[in-house]
């Protein structure tokens, strides 16, 4: 889940406890989707897909499960 109230701009905030938060580059944007490699359909699950995203600190690939594709879209093009 996308936390829009986070001061440095953009983060992710797990709904499980399994992990902490993590704050996301500024200027980050879109330059692509894809389905997972092989190799990253062995540790993602194989049906996500992959968000390629760019920012003033490099690149970023970003798995996300196709119900959350959309919400994490409008998510990068508001940023």
């Amino acid at each position: 889940m996308v936390n829009p109230a986070r001061p440095s701009g953009m983060g992710w905030e797990p709904r499980t406890r399994a992990g902490a938060g993590v704050s996301l580059p500024e200027g980050l944007r879109k330059v692509g989707v894809r389905s997972p490699s092989w190799r990253e359909a062995l540790r993602i699950n194989g049906g996500s897909r992959i968000v390629e995203c760019h920012s003033a600190e490099g690149a970023l690939l970003v798995a996300v499960l196709p119900d959350e594709l959309h919400h994490v879209l409008t998510a990068l093009n508001r940023g």
